[in-house]
């Protein structure tokens, strides 16, 4: 009966994201009012009113970093975008849409998250005059770098919440995800034929190797670069190399349009690296079981960032104004979705369920892991709030299971399964075009699904 209780809080967000198509505020609001018998069922009555304040206040310190990130974020997009950014195209051949899929997206989606890289990736293809669902499929391949979208709200989030170093979480899903891009390739190669343009062999192999070297990258920035800046490092680079490679600059007024274009990217990345220069800069630390906010954070380098080049515009308080009004809603959802996995914590819950979970499964338990991590990403809708939700569960099967700290949270952290949540698939539709509705691009993308559970079943075996 208690571990129906203690069920009971994963299964309301479940049925009110998934089935009532609630809005994330009211089913996370719903779920923390049934995460309260869930408490009382294994805790004194008395303690209720202390363990409210202490999940609501832990809950609202773990938001600062994503809600800052996503803030500074669009702020930055806003800015970057009154400078004429959207006029970069990569070329008016096929070759747009993997550009646009898998270097041009992913680099708009690594500064900015919020999926502006799909909105980016659908423009350029549109552009390049590929449309319809297949366009809609591919742009959803510019998140496959989830867990670096937005300098990495999610994994930031992730990493407090399973206790494993960030740059450790990131390092592991950086494998993960170079693994998966070769097979992503696979269906953008499918998807071009359905558009009409199939790709010949010649072809497959350079994108083969742009992908490849994509992944490699990723792999190797962790090494030498804080993880935060990995994405934007693995990308931005190949992004202008094969933009050179398509269309070189043949003037002195050429070059330095250019180079007005990479100059706030350019200007975030010195930032960010140099943050990382100073060493024990101070740290607001109210929560002693809690990671701190150091000065030489990420979150402090975007939004300093972000306020330079939004003054440095013709109307900056629009600028901001805009950026701003766009993002109180997905940062109240971001709040809400880290309050709630404070509450569900602290009630025991994911300890509880994973304690269940190796009972009846024994030693086969972490391979439901990957599972566990798309049914979270494919309601939630976001990193942040898949892993709120998810990762203490992910890290505490671990722990029984007795394998490495980061294995299951890897796995957990930036899914692929994101790619197909209805918040996402419905945007992508709706900017798509009018003629294009979820249900299609669903049906055409539907086997992200099975790479994510693959992969992610060989990560568990690897351990």
């Amino acid at each position: 009966m208690v571990l129906l209780i203690q069920t009971a809080p994963l299964l309301v967000l479940v049925v009110l994201l998934g089935v009532a198509r609630t809005g994330p505020v009211a089913a996370c609001l719903a779920t923390i009012a049934a995460s309260l018998p869930a408490f009382l069922a294994t805790q004194d009555a008395s303690a209720l009113a202390g363990f409210v304040a202490a999940s609501t206040t832990q809950g609202a310190w773990l938001a600062v970093v994503p809600v800052g990130i996503v803030a500074a974020g669009l702020v930055f997009h806003g800015a970057v975008m009154s400078r004429d950014q959207a006029t970069i195209a990569p070329g008016t051949t096929g070759e747009t849409a993997f550009t646009a899929a898998f270097l041009l997206g992913p680099f708009t989606e690594t500064v900015t998250g919020f999926c502006v890289g799909a909105i980016f990736a659908l423009g350029v293809m549109r552009r390049a005059g590929v449309a319809g669902v297949p366009a809609a499929a591919m742009a959803l391949l510019t998140l496959a770098l989830i867990p670096w979208g937005g300098l990495g709200p999610g994994t930031a989030v992730g990493a407090a919440l399973s206790g494993v170093p960030a740059q450790e979480l990131a390092t592991r899903n950086a494998w993960i995800v170079a693994a998966e891009l070769p097979l992503l390739l696979g269906l953008f190669w499918h998807w071009s034929a359905a558009a009409g343009f199939a790709v010949p062999a010649v072809r497959r192999v350079a994108q083969f190797g742009w992908v490849a070297a994509v992944g490699t990258s990723l792999i190797l920035w962790h090494r030498v670069a804080p993880w935060e800046l990995c994405g934007v490092l693995a990308t931005g680079p190949l992004l202008a190399l094969r933009l050179l490679m398509a269309d070189p600059p043949r003037s002195a007024a050429a070059w330095l349009r250019a180079l007005r274009i990479a100059l706030p990217y350019l200007f975030l990345a010195g930032v960010l690296l140099a943050s990382r220069l100073w060493h024990d800069a101070p740290a607001v630390r109210p929560f002693a079981n809690l990671p701190g906010l150091a000065a030489n954070h990420a979150m402090v380098a975007i939004i300093l960032v972000a306020a330079v080049v939004a003054l440095a515009q013709a109307r900056p308080g629009r600028v901001i104004g805009d950026a701003l009004a766009r993002a109180w809603r997905p940062a109240l959802a971001l709040l809400m979705f880290v309050v709630l996995s404070r509450f569900l914590s602290n009630a025991g819950i994911p300890q509880a369920l994973a304690q269940a979970l190796a009972e009846a499964f024994g030693q086969a338990a972490p391979y439901g892991a990957p599972l566990l991590a798309g049914i979270s990403a494919f309601f939630a809708g976001t990193n942040v709030g898949s892993n709120s939700t998810m990762m203490p569960l992910q890290m505490a099967l671990g722990q029984l299971a007795g394998m490495d700290q980061v294995a299951l949270p890897a796995i957990q952290n930036g899914t692929l399964f994101l790619l197909l949540a209805p918040q996402v698939v419905g945007m992508v539709a709706g900017l798509a075009g009018r003629d294009v509705v979820p249900a299609a691009i669903w049906r055409m993308a539907w086997p992200v699904a099975p790479i994510a559970i693959a992969v992610g079943l060989a990560a568990v075996a690897i351990g």
